[in-house]
């Protein structure tokens, strides 16, 4: 069995809210490390804004998410901007729109497979992934037991009785549907979730959206692939897209960069990913 001091088992998507979570990337230093309950007393004393009573969640989702780094002071965990991090604030200030499609692209998308790596992000993705195929926000009580069942078949060598971890529950898959409700325009009607596949301008969505579906089915760049109703879904999936709608930011994102190519080929149209396209792009 694999040890498991260097194997995260953490399932459980904490009570880090979109909008502290936001507030925090708005105050964190790219230069002197700071700790949770600095943040919280800045915030406090410049914004007016009051972090929850556990002041460690919001700052340690930033650092699961790549826009922050750890380092660890007299004891005491602080935290600092990394250059992701900079340009997703960034994006924030002036592109306020666009900001809360990162931030679900950056849950969907970061876990890596790596034995470390926290999986909330993969009971994230999973819980997207299920909404697609059902059109809905199925019931949190339905949405945890099918995770559950997913993580058993998934990760069979975890300790489902241990008293932490391995765990998911009607809680979490409530906090996924916080993060998936922040889209905009959304994704799902206020009352029943039901699904309203989104239709938005950005192409750079799209570009992302394919980059993550290339590194998933270990297609590489520069490899032509048929678009078919499977990939094109694929790709819609990550952002709730209208597949229609989806289809034609490709075609735009072929027209406006270099970083897609569509083609015709005897079994249907194709599409190239020519380069690596990351948030770093935008």
């Amino acid at each position: 069995m694999r040890a498991m001091n260097n194997y995260d088992t953490h399932f459980y998507i904490d009570n880090a809210p979109p909008e502290e979570v936001a507030w925090v990337l708005r105050c964190l230093p790219p230069g002197d490390p700071v700790s949770p309950n600095e943040i919280a007393s800045l915030l406090l004393s410049e914004y007016g804004f009051g972090m929850q009573k556990d002041k460690t969640y919001s700052p340690r989702r930033l650092y699961d998410l790549g826009l922050a780094n750890q380092r660890r002071a007299t004891g005491t965990l602080t935290y600092v901007l990394t250059e992701l991090g900079h340009k997703v604030r960034t994006i924030a200030t002036t592109d306020p729109q666009l900001y809360p499609d990162v931030m679900h692209f950056l849950h969907y998308s970061r876990f890596d497979g790596d034995p470390r790596t926290r999986k909330y992000l993969w009971s994230y993705r999973r819980c997207c992934e299920i909404v697609w195929a059902e059109k809905r926000l199925i019931p949190t009580q339905e949405m945890a037991s099918r995770v559950q069942a997913l993580m058993r078949s998934e990760f069979p060598g975890l300790d489902f009785a241990a008293a932490k971890g391995a765990r998911f529950d009607t809680t979490g898959a409530g906090r996924c549907y916080t993060w998936m409700r922040r889209l905009l325009p959304p994704a799902f009607s206020e009352r029943g979730g039901v699904l309203q596949p989104r239709v938005v301008d950005r192409h750079e969505l799209v570009l992302l959206a394919l980059g993550y579906v290339y590194s998933e089915r270990s297609y590489r760049c520069g490899d032509p692939v048929v678009l078919d109703e499977a990939l094109l879904s694929d790709i819609a999936r990550v952002f709730f897209l209208d597949t229609v709608r989806c289809y034609d930011l490709l075609r735009l994102g072929a027209e406006v960069t270099h970083a897609v190519a569509l083609g015709d080929t005897f079994a249907g149209t194709s599409v190239t990913l020519n380069r690596p396209f990351a948030l770093e792009n935008l």
